[in-house]
């Protein structure tokens, strides 16, 4: 199974695991994985993880930086389709109510931003992934809930994995599901 992080996780594992990882279990854990490609940072994730809490998740996991080929580039990431991306976006992902309330101009920016933001260029992904394979073995990992978009016009991340079709686990799920013994 490959997981992908978002910013939120990374940031929460450094801020509330790392500290407690006083023999380097979760070190190891993380780092394997991640060089074993079980655990994936896409190049929009690694940004946005630059600038959150003064980048504290890098300065944990230096190895995420320092391995930058196996970082994923999404700078010429595009839909298998086009149309019927834009068609979820507009009418599955976004909430009509916020939307109508901001204008179609400013929503088109909005749109604009969200697709090249961490999380559009993560649901992006799982949607490609899926449509090359239906079977695909991926998940993403997030911190986010299902509910509650803080006034944004775009749902939060697991509501649309449900959309989409993908899996979508906390931090704390991802943990407990691992064979990863921690003592703290």
């Amino acid at each position: 199974m490959e997981y992908y992080f978002d910013t939120s996780s990374l940031v929460a594992l450094a801020r509330y695991y790392h500290p407690f990882d006083k023999t380097c279990v979760l070190y190891e854990f993380v780092r394997d994985n991640f060089m074993e490609k079980k655990i994936v940072v896409l190049d929009a994730i690694l940004h946005e993880t630059r600038s959150v809490s003064q980048g504290i998740a890098l300065k944990a996991y230096p190895f995420i930086e320092e391995n930058k080929d196996l970082i994923v580039n999404t700078q010429e990431l595009t839909p298998y389709s086009s149309k019927k991306f834009d068609n979820m976006l507009n009418n599955n992902f976004s909430i009509p109510p916020l939307v109508r309330e901001i204008g179609l101009e400013n929503y088109s920016l909005m749109k604009q931003e969200y697709l090249n933001s961490g999380d559009g260029k993560l649901i992006l992904t799982m949607f490609n992934k899926l449509h090359d394979d239906k079977e695909a073995d991926v998940c993403i990992v997030s911190e986010e809930s299902r509910f509650g978009n803080d006034r944004k016009v775009f749902k939060k991340i697991p509501a649309i994995c449900d959309i989409v079709g993908t899996k979508c686990i906390t931090l704390v799920d991802y943990l407990s599901q691992t064979p990863l013994q921690l003592a703290f």
